[in-house]
């Protein structure tokens, strides 16, 4: 949700602050810790020879 400030306009007679609704860029997004269910950094380690994505907070391996 953005916020955006209008003028005076047919549609709206008033103006003022009008809450919309808006896309979010993926970059964005946090994603869960498997532990806390709170949103978390990602950092990277290698595990197996493979790198994997860790959450930061708890160090749980987000890709599985």
């Amino acid at each position: 949700v953005i916020k955006k400030h209008a003028k005076p306009s047919q549609e709206n007679p008033q103006g003022g602050i009008i809450n919309r609704e808006a896309p979010i860029h993926v970059s964005n997004v946090m994603p869960l810790d498997p532990k806390s269910g709170e949103p978390t950094r990602v950092g990277y380690k290698v595990v197996d020879g493979k790198k994997v994505r860790v959450a930061t907070k708890s160090g749980e391996q987000l890709d599985k």
